[in-house]
């Protein structure tokens, strides 16, 4: 497994994602979560955009990772319409990812959320219906797929065991998950109780925070064990599954919390990428050589 960075840090410092490249590439990392947010919405991006994007990563040999969708709309809304835009914003990002050397998207937001007047099993069956059209997609543009819960009630995807019903019930070969630790300490979700998706993990965030809320502080600073997670995930064969679905398998770190402006990116990267390596053996760092 390999240690990567969300481009979330320096998103919410106003940093441009040629800026954010080259910022993380400085730490020597080769893997890069874009998240596709904000003035990061693949949908604003015009091709030549794109393509210089494309070059200014291949310079600098880095990847990404994977492409995390926060884009606007609901995909479980009972909105045709609006499921419709939310779909268009899902491609868009997936021919970003191929752009950017990656094949690897991820379904953000809970993978939808319960509106008002919608019940549990309509908005669930409204984001299985649409994310089975993105997944045969995905699937003939050689994209592999990936949910991430959020800890929050009204989100879709909001535990283990409600990610594991919505991959089976979407049934395809292309879907795995994400694991964002963090969102599983605020849940009190330990290691163990992933193994119902341990054929499926592909993908971590390392998150942190105080276990009460979603802050994503610098890593260390919160009360999140992340050996104990990433220990576990790399016991269950981590990199065996990801090879399966043709990715690499890596943890990112996601610093950051939505709606904050970040004036000390490098600083708060530097905190948590050491902390990670200094306490959690089976990731090293790229610049170690590990023969």
């Amino acid at each position: 497994m390999e240690i990567g960075v969300g481009t979330i840090l320096y998103e919410f410092s106003g940093k441009p994602l040629s800026v954010s490249v080259e910022r993380i590439a400085s730490f020597g990392i080769k893997y890069i979560d874009v998240l596709a947010f904000g003035i990061f919405n693949p949908a604003l991006y015009p091709l030549g955009e794109q393509m210089r994007i494309a070059k200014i990563m291949e310079r600098n040999d880095v990847r990404a990772s994977s492409i995390i969708t926060c884009g606007e709309g609901n995909l479980a809304s009972d909105d045709k319409q609006e499921r419709e835009k939310v779909l268009k914003q899902l491609k868009l990002a997936a021919q970003l990812v191929k752009e950017l050397g990656g094949n690897q998207i991820l379904i953000g937001k809970g993978v939808g959320n319960i509106d008002f007047h919608l019940s549990r099993e309509r908005a669930e069956n409204n984001a299985i219906i649409l994310v089975k059209e993105f997944a045969d997609w995905c699937l003939a543009q050689d994209i592999v797929i990936t949910f991430e819960l959020e800890p929050e009630w009204l989100h879709v995807c909001n535990s283990i065991q409600s990610m594991k019903r919505l991959i089976d019930k979407v049934g395809a070969p292309n879907i795995g998950a994400n694991m964002d630790i963090g969102h599983l300490n605020i849940l009190r979700t330990r290691p163990d109780e992933c193994e119902c998706l341990k054929d499926k993990i592909i993908h971590v965030h390392i998150s942190d925070n105080n276990g009460l809320a979603h802050t994503n502080c610098v890593i260390g600073e919160g009360s999140v064990d992340v050996a104990w997670y990433i220990d576990q995930y790399i016991k269950w064969g981590v990199d065996d599954v990801a090879a399966k679905f043709g990715v690499v398998p890596v943890a990112a770190i996601e610093v950051g919390e939505p709606g904050e402006y970040i004036t000390d990116s490098d600083m708060r990267l530097t905190k948590s990428y050491g902390h990670v390596l200094l306490n959690v053996a089976a990731l090293q760092s790229p610049l170690t050589d590990k023969n």
